[in-house]
């Protein structure tokens, strides 16, 4: 499955860092997306970090429900596009699809639905459009989240930012979140044969909203449906947007990378690159033991027998990393039977300390940019 969606023509330029994903001036959207703590935000952020030194301007978008991109920049962000600090063109904002706002019973605002713009529906015009509407189509399974999805593309494509990184979320909300554009499609097409077929449908509306023309309700529903063939288009399109796996050497997180990679290939999306991050480098102490205990030989017996817990402590420790080392070595074999030759494989070491803050984001970027392989076994 993974040969199904690696790009045949870059098989020749393929690289082991992300150097020809941010020098593509094509790309408007860039997804990052994995499992659950394998560091999506650090490197949707790094990415982000370079691209603002090369693009004009640049969002950094979280859809992830639990964001991360305030702790990770040291700064608050809202659902408004902020400025982040130390940069002049990077800007970041957070926004969630998955979420019960197009349902809150506390929001009672009217809605004139002629007065909402024939090019889409802001998010707070959604929420209003979707209380309005029949409660018919409210029932539709995944409808909100899906209204939801199509407008945060169009809002930010309206926005006019030279390209646009989604931090998503884990990847089961990832997988949903890229199947709603067709989820919805097909609600739109099942609801605006309604309009041809069943008429008598019409009049039981006017149960549930007297004050808005039927006709109106219809006509926008048409137009939002054509907006989203749109979106659809744009992200099936690899010269516009491409998606980035991130993951850790260890099973779950290759599991799902793979599950999401089949789930690409599904939906058309491209996804040329793979991001192996928190690889731990081996070490070897027992030498340097050795030699510190012969240098040692002089010492008394009491002193030699205090020392000896610290270099048996020494060792364990060093077996226990390696150990750890050696569940990784597996996992990254795994990876290179699945994806070498095929993708982009951008392999990261175990940072000693937590990448936070824009200076740090820095210089954690500048390692996506160095010739980066698979370890050898």
């Amino acid at each position: 499955m993974a040969e199904s969606i690696a790009n045949c023509e870059n098989e020749l330029n393929l690289r082991n860092d992300v150097r020809n994903l941010v020098d593509q001036e094509s790309y408007k959207w860039i997804f990052v997306g994995g499992k659950g703590g394998v560091g999506k935000t650090t490197i949707s952020s790094s990415l982000a970090s370079i691209l603002s030194e090369r693009r004009e301007s640049v969002l950094l978008l979280s859809t992830d429900p639990a964001h991360s991109l305030s702790d990770a920049f040291n700064q608050k962000f809202t659902d408004r596009p902020t400025l982040v600090k130390g940069y002049e063109n990077l800007y970041a904002m957070l926004q969630c699809v998955f979420s019960d706002g197009f349902r809150d019973k506390n929001y009672n605002q009217e809605l004139d639905v002629t007065k909402v713009s024939d090019t889409g529906f802001g998010f707070s015009e959604s929420k209003m459009f979707l209380q309005a509407i029949p409660e018919l189509i409210q029932m539709l399974p995944g409808i909100d989240e899906a209204f939801s999805f199509s407008e945060l593309l169009h809002s930010v494509q309206s926005m006019k930012y030279s390209v646009i990184v989604f931090d998503t979320a884990p990847t089961g909300h990832t997988l949903k979140f890229l199947n709603l554009p067709e989820v919805l499609d097909k609600l739109l097409d099942s609801f605006l044969k309604v309009e041809n077929l069943c008429g008598v449908a019409m009049k039981m509306f006017s149960a549930f909203s007297d004050s808005i023309p039927k006709e109106q309700i219809f006509e926008k529903l048409k137009k939002f449906k054509s907006n989203l063939t749109l979106i659809m288009n744009q992200m099936k399109d690899p010269d516009l947007t491409t998606f980035v796996c991130v993951c850790i050497p260890e099973f779950l997180s290759v599991y799902e990378t793979e599950r999401l990679i089949q789930s690409l290939a599904k939906t058309d999306v491209d996804c040329s690159y793979i991001v192996v991050n928190q690889i731990l480098s081996y070490i070897n102490l027992e030498t340097h033991v050795q030699k510190t205990k012969e240098s040692l030989e002089e010492l008394s017996e009491h002193n030699k027998s205090v020392l000896e817990p610290f270099f048996e402590l020494v060792l364990e420790q060093q077996n226990n990393l390696n150990g750890r080392l050696g569940i990784q070595r597996k996992y990254l074999d795994d990876i290179k039977q699945l994806y070498e030759g095929l993708f982009n494989i951008v392999c990261l070491k175990q940072h000693k300390y937590e990448v936070r803050g824009s200076e740090a984001i820095k210089e954690f970027s500048q390692d996506l940019l160095k010739h980066s392989p698979l370890p050898e076994a």
